[in-house]
């Protein structure tokens, strides 16, 4: 093909130069939205994906294309070659192709100086630390990315002498291209590849289009392009600078997060009785998602309180055991496990919005063990709109710090889950806080405004004082359960069983209790002057980002 390099070039080029602008065009657009697609999964372990995060990242790849967009068009009057834009390009699919393994150590150095210096409102300073973040993930190929359809706009011009088709026809390609690179990743590639090879995706693609366009030293062009190529990929596959843990047996890319799950034995005095723990991690949230002890009917951790919740319905509401419960939150499934173990009649109903998680999660954790779990892939808020049945249980567990998703904690979502329960039904959601309690407090008071009855306990274990959450846990009615009184919670954790009456004493044990506090569960009551959540106003994510933002900045030292 004829490559331009003078403006008489231009005006003699064949048609076949339009299509190939055309070309540049589409793939330099379906750079953009890949690039800003796959960065949000860069910094999702270092800061999660609240929507400030998103928020910035879309905000930075904005700034960079308008620095773009002003930067190409001098140039590409300055400079009107193919050649010159072509080696901008170039470089920039280089940077792309190698951008996540850039990006690890540049966040955790500039984490680890945020970190020991802060003292003023991390809040603030966090957007600011994202903001640089993401400019230095991002800018350096969305710039380029973004001078692209200017100066092929000035190129083509000059060949045809029509800039409105010109520019109509350039502006459509490149937007078709983005179109492409705004659902591929999310829907096909990241799932399937993963976020790094995703990235030499769109980065080789733009690669091969881009080289043939430079002039000189095409032989070392072509080599750098091939080593470039090799070297990203053989490091893809094998996962170069992600330190795989030996007791790592499975890691999924997903839709909505990075699945990691570790089998490991816990030591035991009986040798000859290894027992082994499986706990999930995902890079959407801190701490544990799911743990399981195998062979084990209790977990040892803030998970036995769900074991809690059909009791207080059966002691406390009925005198019967709940014939039907819905867990909103299904994870590994160690909440219907460790429920089945006290009630095995119990027909549950499992929802996760992330059926990859699940595929990942069935081998190692106990849904075999669970007979009557009945699992449902959906949204929660979508599938209690979609189902007309009705609950004696509604078990909510979507936290995931440092978010709850913000539409599972208002007051319309309870309202929704209020109308799914029977008459004398409860619903329990877990919580976790840190020592400021603002997401707790917020989320219980916007329960206490739907519930007229609300109670909360926290979860005790000597095994988790050093837990970097405090995991709460709120039960609430229509009718009054009375479960601060002493006679409630004698029924509610006298079991036959010893290993749970074990449990559940240790869980209840009163030096865990706080100042003043003389039960172990403790009622909540609504207050207007506290703020409480709705569908169309949820300070939610603000307040998570406040109270979690120092868990989440210091996890990745």
């Amino acid at each position: 093909m004829d490559i331009l390099n003078t403006e008489q070039d231009h005006r003699a080029a064949t048609p076949n130069v339009h299509y190939y602008f055309l070309t540049v065009a589409f793939f330099s657009g379906m750079a953009v939205m890949g690039v800003e697609i796959c960065a949000s999964r860069l910094m999702a372990p270092f800061f999660g994906t609240s929507l400030t995060i998103w928020t910035v990242i879309i905000g930075a790849t904005m700034i960079a294309l308008t620095g773009g967009y002003y930067l190409g068009g001098i140039l590409a009057e300055k400079r009107p070659r193919m050649s010159v834009l072509g080696t901008l390009l170039f470089v920039a699919s280089l940077f792309m192709i190698f951008l996540p393994y850039i990006a690890q150590p540049v966040m955790e150095v500039t984490l680890g100086r945020f970190v020991r210096e802060t003292t003023g409102s991390q809040s603030n300073n966090a957007i600011i630390v994202s903001l640089t973040i993401c400019a230095l993930l991002i800018s350096v190929p969305v710039v380029v990315l973004g001078m692209t359809s200017p100066f092929l706009i000035h190129l083509d011009s000059l060949r045809s002498g029509s800039v409105g088709r010109t520019s109509g026809k350039i502006f459509a390609f490149s937007t078709l291209g983005s179109i492409l690179g705004t659902f591929l990743p999310a829907l096909v590639l990241i799932p399937l590849i993963g976020t790094r090879l995703s990235f030499l995706l769109f980065g080789g693609l733009l690669l091969c289009v881009t080289m043939w366009s430079i002039e000189r030293q095409r032989l070392m062009v072509l080599v750098i392009s091939i080593t470039a190529l090799a070297m990203a990929f053989l490091m893809g596959i094998q996962g170069w600078g992600t330190g795989r843990n030996r007791y790592l047996v499975q890691e999924k890319e997903t839709n909505y997060q990075l699945v990691r799950i570790f089998r490991s034995p816990i030591q035991s005095e009986n040798a000859n009785n290894t027992k082994y723990s499986t706990i999930l991690l995902t890079d959407a949230g801190l701490g544990l998602q799911s743990m399981w002890v195998e062979g084990q009917s209790y977990t040892d951790s803030w998970q036995d309180f769900f074991a809690v919740v059909p009791r207080v319905y059966e002691k406390c509401a009925t005198g019967t055991s709940p014939k039907n419960l819905l867990l909103l939150g299904l994870g590994g499934a160690c909440a219907p496990y460790l429920i089945s173990q006290l009630y095995p009649d119990t027909l549950i109903d499992g929802v996760e919005i992330d059926g990859a998680l699940i595929d990942a999660a069935r081998p190692y954790f106990p849904f075999s063990s669970t007979k009557n779990l009945n699992i449902h892939i959906s949204d929660a808020r979508f599938f209690l709109r979609s189902t007309s049945k009705e609950y004696d249980v509604i078990v909510i567990d979507t936290f995931r710090p440092p978010l709850i998703p913000f539409h599972l904690a208002t007051v319309e979502f309870f309202e929704q889950v209020k109308q799914h329960l029977t008459q004398k039904g409860i619903m329990a959601m877990n919580i976790g806080s840190t020592g400021e309690k603002e997401v707790f407090t917020g989320i219980a008071n916007t329960i206490a405004g739907v519930f007229p009855n609300v109670y909360f306990a926290r979860y005790f274990s000597p095994q988790e004082h050093e837990s970097l959450f405090t995991s709460q846990f709120i039960v609430a009615s229509v009718d009054d359960l009375s479960l601060d009184k002493p006679e409630s919670e004698d029924r509610i954790f006298s079991v036959p069983n010893p290993e749970w009456r074990e449990v559940f004493e240790t869980m209840r044990d009163p030096s865990g209790f706080d100042v003043l506090q003389y039960s172990y569960f403790r009622r909540i009551r609504f207050d207007p002057q506290i703020p409480f959540f709705t569908d169309d106003i949820s300070s939610l994510d603000t307040i998570a980002e406040r109270e979690f933002l120092g868990l989440i900045l210091g996890r990745g030292m």
